[in-house]
């Protein structure tokens, strides 16, 4: 029998007699005891090295625990707070705001069409985030790619790139006119492509009759057909400004044209008059009521193609207006004769109000907005004198006075323009 087990036996039951031998255990005391009173002994004297020390409840003491360090609070994920660095979002936090964990790719919409969305982590655990993959050869996202025209780095469609990257037609842009005073008039052309156009063969008119440069025209004195020079060119994103006189621009805007009508001042390069046409003398824009178309020919060609158009409307105006009975035959080799297709009727053409002193119009859609694109005598196949310059879907906006809204060698001024 064990020695731990006779102590706590002795303990408990006090003095007992051997029932043979007659000799007591040497490890009490051989006088009385108090019962429940320890004999004042040094038992590790008594105590087996190879058992371990009873602990209180009876069962072998196995020694200290390790120390496994500091557990997580598992109570954290769901207590509507983000608890770094554990979480990436909490689950007990409402749908749609701050901090909530994102559920389906849906929550995880940045209204990015050039981005795939999709979820990492778990809802569960309050670590899902939200993964966005860029969508290649994506018109919006900045980079000009394969089959884009243009990119801009957003889908707004009037601002010169469209929301499916092609520039506004193809081709230049009248953006701006000012018709009074006659000392302040100018028209201004926009590039928005991204390459460079050598308007070698481009020209500008206030002609109704501008088709007919191909083959002869009488020259009127306040009316021109005017081209640009040989080697002329507009970069991309560039403005041009042709007035008809440079001197009297100068004085108005503190700045000279690029191009003049007039041969008024040597600093300035003049436009030039076709072999078939004049500048007269007193060229300039009408104030109540005017057109103005700029256009391209090649020289040889039966027929012009129209680039851009705009009109204005008082108590008098004249509308392009081609038809396929509108026949010419050009300087070409041959003697047929090629047709005009069928321009916008005037009496369903749009046209702006006229600006008044001061006043200027501006295009404010570089996209044309509903022109027809196909089937008319355009360069790129649209009918130019389809635009809306005015009421529904407007391309136009008037200024009707204000000296500082003109801004010739520019954009319109900031807030002028409708978003």
């Amino acid at each position: 029998m064990r020695v731990q087990k006779w102590l706590f036996l002795g303990l408990v039951l006090g003095p007992v007699a051997c029932t043979t031998g007659g000799s007591v255990p040497p490890y009490y005391d051989q006088g009385p005891v108090e019962q429940g009173v320890v004999p004042d002994q040094n038992l590790s004297d008594y105590v087996d090295p190879d058992i371990p020390p009873l602990k209180l409840d009876g069962r072998p003491d196995k020694g200290p625990t390790p120390d496994s360090g500091p557990q997580p609070d598992m109570g954290l994920c769901g207590n509507k707070k983000v608890d770094e660095p554990a979480e990436t979002c909490d689950k007990g936090i409402t749908a749609g705001k701050e901090g909530a964990c994102p559920q389906t790719t849906q929550d995880c919409d940045d209204g990015n069409s050039c981005t795939t969305e999709s979820i990492t982590g778990s809802f569960a655990t309050c670590t899902a985030e939200c993964a966005y993959t860029p969508v290649s050869n994506c018109c919006g996202n900045g980079l000009k790619e394969s089959g884009e025209e243009c990119d801009d780095g957003n889908v707004v469609d009037k601002d010169g790139c469209s929301n499916l990257c092609k520039l506004p037609g193809g081709h230049l842009l009248i953006t701006e006119v000012a018709a009074s005073p006659s000392e302040a008039e100018f028209v201004e052309i926009y590039n928005p492509s991204s390459a460079t156009v050598a308007l070698d063969n481009y020209y500008i008119s206030d002609r109704i009759d501008y088709a007919y440069v191909v083959s002869s025209m009488s020259g009127v004195g306040t009316d021109f057909v005017a081209r640009f020079p040989a080697g002329a060119t507009i970069a991309a994103g560039a403005y041009v400004v042709v007035a008809p006189d440079a001197l009297k621009f100068k004085m108005a805007y503190g700045k000279a044209p690029d191009y003049e009508l007039k041969d008024s001042d040597t600093t300035v390069t003049n436009m030039v008059t076709p072999s078939t046409s004049s500048i007269g003398s007193q060229a300039g824009l009408t104030d109540n009521g005017e057109l103005l178309m700029l256009f391209t020919w090649d020289g040889s060609s039966d027929l012009v193609k129209d680039v851009d158009y705009v009109v204005w409307k008082g108590s008098s105006a004249a509308f392009v207006y081609k038809t396929p009975t509108i026949c010419v035959d050009g300087p070409d080799s041959d003697t047929t004769t090629s047709c005009y297709l069928a321009d916008t009727d005037p009496t369903a053409q749009s046209f702006l109000v006229p600006a008044q002193q001061g006043g200027s119009l501006h295009r404010c859609n570089y996209l044309e907005g509903t022109e027809t694109s196909s089937g008319g005598n355009g360069v790129t196949g649209h009918d130019e004198t389809s635009e809306p310059f005015d009421g529904v879907g407007a391309t136009w906006l008037r200024n009707p006075k204000t000296l500082k809204y003109r801004t010739p060698g520019g954009p319109a001024p900031i807030g002028f323009c409708p978003k």
